[in-house]
């Protein structure tokens, strides 16, 4: 799936539409990215200031103040999706600790070189309170943050943005799998079709919306047999992780190279999904490297539509 699709999806965060179930399914994230190509966070002690910036924000507050979720992620897989690693030890918000690290990596409060960073992101609300607790936490590592704001409308422009590399910083987030669609069901029929099928209903009175296949079917509606609704496929994590840490990765905007995780992804997109226990094995050994390369803040993760 086109990754900026995707993301024209999530970015409902303009309105901030989620919808947060009693039963939550996750299927998503919304993360912090380092440009590994600036020297920053990139060069031979940038591994240790992106685990400082990681443990400097607050990403409790995020998560449950901001967003309202009680789930403060750890890793870039979601619970309930393959390949979850719930032994991922979290990183705790500890600015005493993140100085350390910025003094270990050669950075002091006062370093010019912290003076001129700059962020991208959208103008959804939330987005904006996010980016504004992010430049908050880092002021204590002594980070000055400049921030591009792109409309969240305008695809065209942030992904002119986001690809050119110019930034240190970018905050946006990613789904798994495909985005999702409406079904019209018709009363009278009592058939449920797809949203072009030339068969539905033009009386309002008669439609009943449905966004997901089951809810058409407990509602006591039969599949059109001219359209052929389909169920929709379950999201699978490869197709979230390996757009953004494959190497060659469509949506990898933090530029980050790892040869180990490449052939990772290389075996599991081949890999037969019966062999529970082998791809459980390669996709904890992709959590572990990217929790301790942090190329991504995981913020948030995001509900399943």
């Amino acid at each position: 799936m086109n990754w900026l699709l995707v993301f024209i999806c999530i970015l409902v965060l303009g309105n901030w539409s989620f919808c947060f179930a009693e039963a939550k399914q996750y299927d998503g994230i919304w993360f912090l990215g380092f440009n590994t190509h600036k020297d920053l966070f990139g060069d031979v002690n940038g591994k240790i200031v992106r685990q400082a910036v990681t443990i400097a924000i607050d990403r409790d507050k995020i998560a449950k103040r901001i967003i309202g979720d009680e789930v403060v992620p750890i890793g870039i897989i979601p619970p309930g999706m393959e390949g979850y690693d719930s032994s991922l030890p979290a990183y705790s918000h500890d600015y005493k600790e993140a100085k350390k690290l910025m003094k270990s990596a050669g950075y002091s409060l006062y370093d010019k070189r912290l003076k001129t960073i700059t962020l991208l992101h959208t103008d959804g609300v939330k987005t904006k309170e996010i980016v504004d607790e992010i430049k908050r936490d880092l002021i204590n590592l002594g980070f000055d943050i400049q921030t591009t704001q792109v409309p969240y409308s305008n695809t065209a422009q942030w992904n002119k943005e986001l690809s050119s590399g110019k930034y240190h910083l970018f905050v946006m987030g990613y789904k798994a799998g495909n985005l999702g669609q409406i079904f019209i069901g018709d009363k009278l029929t009592q058939l449920f079709h797809t949203f072009t099928c030339f068969r539905n209903s033009t009386n309002e009175a008669d439609i009943a919306y449905f966004n997901r296949y089951e809810e058409a079917v407990k509602a006591g509606f039969s599949p059109c047999p001219v359209c052929k609704p389909q169920p929709e496929a379950e999201p699978k994590t490869l197709s979230l992780i390996q757009p953004l840490i494959y190497s060659e990765g469509t949506a990898n905007f933090t530029f980050f190279r790892n040869k180990r995780m490449d052939i990772l992804l290389e075996e599991l997109s081949t890999m037969d999904e019966s062999l529970k226990a082998s791809r459980q094995d390669k996709f904890e050994e992709i959590s572990r490297t990217i929790w301790e390369e942090c190329p991504v803040v995981p913020l948030f993760y995001i509900t399943k539509l």
